[in-house]
């Protein structure tokens, strides 16, 4: 085998908390996440000499600056004779907007540089360098419902929710997560101190319930992009019977009891002028199944 392309798909938080902050500087969560229906493709071919990287999106940088790049730098690095590879990322997840895009196209270059090259990586040596790679990267080796706690890089696999329709709202104004962790004025906490979502997802939750523990990020985001209120409030108009922001934002995310209302909101999105992408959750084996692509 000289060639594979993967799937990367996208995730929303179904809710957020702040448990508090680290002396490194990062910050305690706990989030419930779920993989939905919306990908990036990522392309590996095994040929000439060195590390190449092309995106086809002329604002997302191609060079070792890439979360792709350091992924498969990581491995590469680790070999004695550095096999050429050719890397091909297309891009369906906007960036920037809390959907774990280049987190999950990480994730998808170490799972597909370790299979092209037969290094048979275990699972603790791929979470071991997702995690140093970012925050998001382990819980995209895993996928489907799962609880993230510390800064993000332990993941609790949770039972798989229920199906749902989902419309994801981005305002096209990406943002930093650094910038809106930076708007947090909470002090250094060494200890987390307890919140509710730790006890979710032993049973199946409902998507709705989950939504509704909220994100708290959300209400400093909204004072970097005011139009995460405005698709908020227009997803609930058009239908929604639950609306949050996705991670550090800007994307929202509406549940919708069927296809046919989603389809509808979509269309209220776009005339609003913002893009619009409807999809499903995805659980964990077909996240696995559909993530190798023929």
């Amino acid at each position: 085998m000289t060639r594979l392309s993967l799937r990367a798909p996208a995730k929303i938080n179904l809710n957020l908390r702040i448990v508090g902050r680290r002396a490194d500087g990062y910050h305690d969560i706990e989030s419930v996440v779920q993989s939905v229906t919306l990908y990036d493709t990522l392309e590996i071919t095994l040929a000439g000499e060195g590390l190449a990287l092309e995106v086809d999106d002329p604002a997302i940088p191609a060079g070792p600056e890439n979360l792709v790049f350091k992924a498969a730098a990581r491995l590469l690095d680790r070999l004695s004779g550095r096999p050429g590879l050719r890397m091909r990322l297309a891009k369906g997840i906007p960036a920037g907007a809390g959907l774990g895009g280049g987190s999950s196209d990480a994730a998808a270059a170490l799972v597909g540089v370790d299979r092209l090259l037969g290094l048979g990586l275990s699972g603790a040596a791929l979470h071991a360098h997702a995690a140093a790679l970012g925050s998001d990267v382990p819980y995209f080796l895993v996928g489907g419902t799962a609880l993230l706690t510390g800064r993000g890089t332990e993941v609790d696999p949770l039972p798989d929710a229920p199906p749902g329709d989902l419309l994801i709202v981005h305002p096209g104004e990406p943002l930093s997560t650094a910038a809106v962790y930076a708007q947090l004025q909470e002090p250094l906490t060494l200890a987390p101190k307890p919140v509710s979502i730790s006890g979710f997802g032993r049973i199946p939750v409902d998507l709705v319930s989950w939504v509704r523990a909220g994100n708290d990020l959300e209400p400093h985001a909204e004072r970097l992009c005011p139009d995460i209120v405005r698709i908020k409030t227009m997803l609930a108009g058009a239908g929604a019977v639950a609306a949050a922001m996705t991670g550090s934002g800007s994307a929202v995310f509406g549940l919708f009891e069927n296809g046919a209302a989603a389809a509808g909101a979509a269309r209220h999105a776009e005339r609003d002028g913002f893009r619009a992408f409807r999809c499903r959750t995805l659980d964990r084996a077909s996240y696995h199944l559909g993530q190798m692509l023929p």
